[in-house]
């Protein structure tokens, strides 16, 4: 049950810290006393006493304890729900059970009950009883982190569910195109996304956006920011008029702390033409003859200045084997253990001897090749690869 008991001076000691207040919760005077006298050798311990379980619980209520020392047997309590009734008012406190008994039985249901320790009275000394509460407090401080831990890790998987599941499960089929796209984030939760929104016509938007930084929070704005653009995609023919109110909505949303690098695409697959507008973020037209163009991406990234406008847009021809690449910076910006970038030519590279599969092929060929590039490493920021072909 006890820890073993090194010297009062060891650099060993777990939690080195002043001032732990200690809640002796003891009805025999003598005892009281002894563990009083044993613990004022360390400075480190401020000793309140209460005699009884309801003075315990009065001190509980209005002093801050740091761990509490704790006899079964009291005058309005007896047992192990002495220790239970403390334990499911305070869980958060450690308590060391100072008994008169040798009952292994006790001690072995103390502890499964959460009891830090369980000491015999006749066996205590100075060092034993010091040690005991300073492992008791970092035990605790340990358990309560690894359960909070648990539960943040339980609540980013649930937000990480939620977020994969407003991504499109599946590309939209539209004749003479392929789609294919996907988004993994670093962490549970990611600033990447696409999105794609058909239409009336036959008209197909399609979005790939990055929000800066990545995890939680940048989470929390990718949903803000894929909202205001769904929303916006219905209410305005002018792909440049839905950047700019979505603009302003992430601005008002992140007061300028935070952006959003965006390109939104509207094909007519009927006329075979794309009309774009690009807020900060490069894509790549590549035709069949393996021709790279960059399309040209002039306006800020959203959520920079409230009042920009986001007029400029661009109208492209679309061919037979062109192919739109258009990934996130986290897929050609991953780095290696040597501090190398993945970079864009290695990403045109295997897209050059992909090219005549399926999108969905090439897709998953770029992103198996920068988690190879990577290894052992994992790509340090969200990966998103989108890509659109012109059927021959």
């Amino acid at each position: 049950m006890a820890e073993p008991s090194p010297s009062l001076n060891s650099k060993s000691d777990p939690v080195c810290i002043a001032n732990h207040n200690v809640l002796l919760v003891e009805d025999s005077e003598t005892d009281a006393v002894i563990i009083k006298m044993n613990l004022s050798r360390d400075a480190r311990f401020v000793v309140t006493h209460a005699k009884s379980l309801g003075q315990a619980f009065g001190v509980l209520g209005e002093a801050e304890i740091t761990v509490i020392i704790l006899d079964l047997n009291l005058p309005d309590s007896v047992g192990i729900e002495t220790f239970d009734s403390i334990h499911a008012r305070y869980p958060a406190l450690p308590v060391v059970i100072l008994s008169g008994e040798e009952d292994v039985e006790l001690a072995l249901q103390a502890v499964a009950n959460e009891a830090q320790d369980y000491l015999p009275k006749k066996d205590v000394n100075p060092q034993l009883l010091t040690r005991s509460l300073l492992y008791a407090i970092e035990r605790q401080a340990r358990l309560l982190a690894e359960r909070h831990n648990s539960i943040v890790e339980s609540e980013l998987q649930v937000a990480r569910t939620i977020q994969q599941q407003m991504l499109p499960t599946q590309a939209p089929i539209l004749a003479g195109y392929e789609i294919a796209a996907v988004c993994e984030p670093t962490k549970q939760c990611g600033g990447d996304f696409f999105d794609f929104l058909q239409l009336g016509e036959g008209i197909l938007d399609f979005v790939v956006g990055d929000v800066s930084n990545h995890g939680f929070g940048s989470a929390l704005i990718m949903v803000g920011a894929r909202r205001a653009l769904r929303t916006c995609a219905r209410m305005h023919g002018d792909v440049g008029k839905i950047l700019t109110v979505a603009n302003q909505s992430i601005f008002e949303d992140t007061g300028g702390e935070h952006f959003v690098t965006l390109f939104y695409g509207r094909l007519n697959p009927v006329d075979h033409v794309l009309t774009y507008s690009a807020a900060g973020h490069p894509v790549w037209m590549i035709s069949a003859d393996g021709t790279i163009k960059a399309l040209e991406s002039h306006g800020l990234p959203l959520g920079l200045i409230e009042e920009n406008q986001y007029n400029d847009t661009e109208t492209i021809a679309l061919h037979p084997g062109d192919l739109l690449l258009a990934p996130t910076d986290g897929a050609y910006e991953a780095m290696n253990e040597h501090g190398d970038h993945y970079g864009t030519d290695r990403m045109f590279e295997v897209v050059a001897k992909n090219r005549d599969k399926s999108t969905a092929e090439i897709r998953d060929a770029l992103i198996a090749d920068i988690r190879h590039f990577c290894q052992p490493l994992q790509p340090f920021d969200d990966v998103t690869v989108a890509i659109l072909k012109v059927q021959d």
